[in-house]
């Protein structure tokens, strides 16, 4: 059985999430007050309802209860955001994530008892900043205030060198997840080639990083910037 979401308030952000869901082959519900939006997305998820998340008891009757997560993407009318999470908490949803816009939100949610909390902005400028300000880097995921996931494409000093040769947990604190590789494939009918991006898999103390090879890093910035020094 697929999972299910729910995904309250379809402003860009909202629309972009159950729109990726859905392509993931989940079951999406897409709630919203209007029916523009809601009329936007009807075709790419499997259902939608016209609800306004202000109104007391608006989002009982939805099965929100049942779903796998519940997301409140309203985030331009904090109020509104506010008065639904309010709503699903006395459904007792089982999974709550909810969409903030400042840290003053983030630290009111905090005090609602809310743990996960989306902040896209603040999201996409550390990506942002991590990119302009570390040399190599690709993309990042900021994982709460201390540590990070980062692509960044191989520094010369790691080229020809295997995995335990490199001791990067040993010499910078930093865990190399996975490789990313160029790989050629054939056609379906095996006369065309082609490159493609490939994940390695977990890498072994025997692996030797290449040219070209993209790594994904997991420690604190500070950490993966010195390691991409060498």
């Amino acid at each position: 059985m697929g999972r299910r979401f729910a995904v309250i308030g379809l402003g860009h952000f909202g629309i972009s999430l159950a729109s990726a869901l859905s392509t993931r082959g989940a079951e999406v519900l897409a709630v919203d007050s209007s029916m523009d939006r809601l009329d936007e997305i009807k075709d790419q998820v499997t259902h939608t309802v016209c609800a306004d998340a202000t109104e007391p008891r608006s989002l009982a009757g939805l099965g929100l209860e049942d779903m796998d997560a519940v997301i409140v993407a309203i985030g331009d009318d904090f109020e509104a955001t506010l008065l639904a999470v309010s709503q699903l908490q006395d459904l007792k949803v089982s999974r709550l994530i909810v969409r903030g816009t400042t840290p003053v939100h983030e630290r009111i949610l905090q005090h609602l008892g809310i743990t996960e909390i989306i902040m896209p902005a603040v999201e996409a400028a550390d990506r942002l900043t991590n990119s302009l300000m570390l040399e190599g880097v690709i993309n990042s995921l900021t994982l709460g205030s201390n540590y990070t996931i980062m692509e960044v494409a191989a520094p010369p000093w790691m080229l020809g060198r295997s995995v335990q040769d490199l001791g990067l947990r040993e010499r910078f604190d930093v865990s190399l997840i996975t490789i990313q590789r160029d790989e050629e494939r054939r056609g379906v009918f095996g006369v065309s080639r082609r490159m493609v991006r490939a994940i390695i898999g977990v890498p072994q103390p025997t692996t030797v990083v290449l040219e070209r090879d993209v790594l994904v890093l997991f420690g604190s910035s500070r950490q993966i910037q010195l390691t991409l020094e060498g």
